[in-house]
């Protein structure tokens, strides 16, 4: 699924080297695809978040920016990314973890677990045609759609984001990204593990 990660769909300017590398390390530990799931969005559209969130984890020195475009499109995602990476428990994990196979894993369980956050934002505050409408369709594609679609996709993420900003000021995203790193080190715990022993 990985494949579904390009250089077009990514929220950031970057170069096609970043999305190698990335499809790199999701080939080389394809056994741990099965993390992302289904939530708000797609098992395709969780992966290009898994990208983004692994973009944050490399060094600043990378210079990774926001598209001025994509968040006139996509203000939602920006508005979840930036309080992701102004989370303690995450500029924490940045700081501190420094294995790439550990930042990998913890990319991939934020990534679901941010999906599953979208979930339950759009059951809670009614807004399940936002899920329906995501089912069958690669949402980081919308920004290319004609006049209708785009003018559509504006109004619902204005409805989102009404969602998200009140639910930010809940714990609830919080605590998602704490449970996330956590289940990452586990995970990398388990596998370091395993590999000790063959």
């Amino acid at each position: 699924m990985h494949d579904e990660v390009t250089l077009e769909r990514s929220l950031l300017y970057i170069q096609q080297h970043h999305v190698d590398q990335f499809k790199t390390i999701a080939q080389e530990m394809k056994e741990f695809d099965e993390i992302i799931q289904d939530g708000g969005l797609n098992v395709k559209d969780a992966w290009i978040i898994a990208f983004t969130v692994w973009l944050h984890f490399l060094p600043d020195k990378n210079n990774i920016i926001h598209s001025a475009e994509k968040s006139i499109y996509y203000p939602a995602n920006f508005l979840l990314l930036n309080a992701l990476i102004n989370n303690p428990t995450f500029k924490q994990f940045k700081r501190y973890q420094t294995s790439p196979d550990l930042i990998y894993l913890a990319s991939l369980t934020l990534a679901n677990g941010i999906n599953q956050w979208i979930y339950s934002i759009m059951e809670k505050y009614n807004l399940m045609d936002l899920y329906n409408r995501n089912r069958d369709r690669i949402y980081f594609d919308s920004h290319l759609g004609n006049s209708e679609e785009i003018n559509l996709l504006a109004k619902n993420q204005a409805r989102f984001v009404k969602a998200c900003v009140i639910e930010l000021k809940t714990n609830s995203y919080n605590q998602t990204i704490r449970n996330s790193c956590n289940e990452a080190i586990r995970i990398y715990e388990q596998f370091s593990n395993s590999n000790r022993n063959n």
